[in-house]
């Protein structure tokens, strides 16, 4: 007997026969091999949805925010019925756990800050640990804290790539746990301990309700697509070019790129050409079609060719130094200042360098800390340069955002953000005003560098999303945000700031950078929760369904 046709047309319902508008429709097969795809696409008006025809898969889930999820046969669901939740606990992101506070929320947000650099939080993981404190003490809950803060501190250095220099076995232990070395200080200590002692639940398992905060964005022409990489690969960001058919991963993990077919998911790794570990962390395109690539092992920086294949590898920084980020234009472009030169964070240093690729010379140039604060804990982050190549900017997750000048060297502005605030990796648009997500307080920071001026602060929809980046869309003029702590994805339009919601398909969606399909518009990012493997581990494609012509802005 043959197999049913797969349906992939078809209507959702509530329970009293309505349509339900942009619900979420998710075609899977039953077993995610390598480079297998997952389509997701939204429901329209009168609740008709239609897969492309490329999809596959032999489970079918429909989803919306305040309904139990369904999931069904694909070749039987024509009318699907979604019913309401009175309980959205397992629906629900980590984020919604963490509510506002009133006087403490300056501590809610240095939690966010702190937990949330490298995974969701409250986790599946936290919740349970959180579980067990149910019924003890304020103080008692405090101290349990401080000893997992102490737990986090030792998982911190054990983040890095194979081979990695920072092994803690072979480091001091006592250094390790030192709040004056590493990431989280006495005072984060303190701070977090007692507000989760005070303010996180120790039940999990009611929720009544959950808001997104802003109305969703997707319409029924929107297609999300997965792309299933190595599970025990941490392919943190994606890279694309015109110049070339595929996509190209950073896996931090395993010390090297990861190209990616997208026409048939085949996957091929290029380790990085270069003695030890490397742990490549962003990549980044040129008008030239090439990658820069930042490695946090080993003072080294990269550009490869994804034409020729080919590495042009420089180690000027010094072994610790750690190359966080590298400086792209209002086209999410690495570009050079006028002298010829690029410009990286160096997070192990707090100090900001510059490189000339013509002669390897390198320029470092300290940025500002407090006295006595590790440049592990000040973590200078993100950066970007202006359109005329004069000035870069760069954010600190514990200190403020400031300004190099490329013509003299020197720092030209800094704005300080009290502790929490968290400034992450910030856009800038074509008429060099910043977009600075806020991590910890949940706020997008709206700058005029030219005037030095701050326009506005405008609080994002969830105020505990952990918005990780945000990057200038020169095509639509919006900016897209990538959240860490809620599964989705915000469209911020500058014109009358308002906000719209993209959900994702994944739970434990950590997002980091999105990028761009140069070709068409859409939207590429990557799923990369810390520790390797703690969540799904894919690309994603967003296909906001608007058709836009690209081009004119380039």
């Amino acid at each position: 007997m043959p197999a049913a046709a797969l349906a992939t047309e078809g209507q959702v319902i509530d329970a009293s026969g309505k349509p339900v508008a942009q619900a979420m429709v998710t075609l899977q097969p039953a077993e995610l091999a390598l480079g297998a795809s997952i389509y997701t696409v939204f429901t329209d008006a009168d609740g008709r949805y239609t897969l492309p025809a490329k999809a596959v898969g032999t489970q079918l889930s429909v989803r919306k925010l305040g309904y139990a999820p369904v999931t069904l046969d694909p070749t039987q669901a024509t009318k699907i019925t979604l019913t309401q939740a009175q309980n959205v606990a397992d629906s629900a992101p980590p984020s919604a756990w963490l509510p506002r506070t009133g006087a403490d929320d300056l501590a809610r947000a240095n939690t966010v800050l702190q937990c949330t650099s490298c995974h969701q939080f409250p986790s599946q993981k936290v919740r349970h640990y959180s579980e067990m404190l149910d019924g003890k003490s304020e103080a008692e809950k405090q101290a349990a804290w401080k000893a997992m803060i102490n737990y986090m501190r030792v998982k911190f250095v054990q983040i890095g790539p194979d081979q990695s220099l920072y092994d803690p076995a072979k480091m001091d232990f006592k250094a390790i746990l030192d709040p004056t070395l590493g990431s989280f200080d006495a005072h984060d200590e303190e701070q977090i301990s007692a507000f989760l002692a005070k303010h996180l639940p120790t039940r999990f398992d009611q929720l009544k309700s959950y808001d997104y905060g802003a109305p969703l964005g997707v319409t029924a022409k929107t297609v999300m697509r997965e792309i299933q990489l190595p599970q025990d690969s941490f392919v943190r960001e994606v890279g694309l070019t015109p110049d070339s058919p595929y996509l190209w991963g950073a896996d931090l993990q395993h010390n090297r790129l990861l190209r990616v077919d997208p026409e048939t998911g085949d996957q091929k790794p290029y380790p990085i050409p270069y003695p030890g570990p490397t742990g490549p962390h962003t990549i980044v395109d040129t008008p030239d079609g090439k990658f820069w690539v930042t490695m946090l092992e080993q003072g080294v920086v990269g550009r490869f060719d994804p034409k020729t294949e080919q590495w042009q590898l420089f180690d000027k920084f010094g072994k610790f130094e750690m190359a966080h980020d590298i400086a792209p234009d209002y086209k999410f472009q690495a570009m050079p200042d006028p002298k010829g030169r690029y410009w990286f964070t160096l997070i192990g240093s707090n100090r900001m360098a510059s490189l000339d690729p013509a002669t390897g010379q390198i320029t470092t140039i300290d940025t500002p800390k407090d006295e006595g604060e590790s440049p592990m804990h000040s973590s200078l982050y993100g950066a970007v340069i202006t359109r005329d190549g004069k000035r870069v900017w760069f954010s600190q997750l514990s200190g403020g955002i400031g300004a190099i000048n490329t013509e003299t060297d020197k720092l030209d502005v800094y704005v300080p953000m009290p502790q929490g605030a968290g400034p992450r990796r910030m856009a800038i648009d074509d008429q060099d005003v910043l977009y600075v997500p806020m991590f910890g307080t949940g706020e997008l920071l709206i700058y005029d560098s030219k005037a030095d001026r701050e326009l506005a602060r405008v609080m994002m929809p969830d105020p505990s999303n952990a918005s990780y980046s945000a990057v200038w869309d020169p095509w639509r003029r919006v900016v897209w945000i990538g959240t860490s702590n809620t599964d989705v994805i915000y469209r911020f339009d500058p014109a009358d700031r308002s906000f719209e919601v993209f959900p994702l398909p994944s739970a434990m969606g950590y997002l980091r950078m999105i990028t761009f399909d140069r070709r068409n518009g859409n939207l590429w990012t990557a799923y990369s929760n810390i520790p390797t493997g703690a969540g799904p581990s894919r690309f994603v494609m967003v296909d906001p369904g608007d058709a836009i012509t690209v081009g004119a802005a380039q």
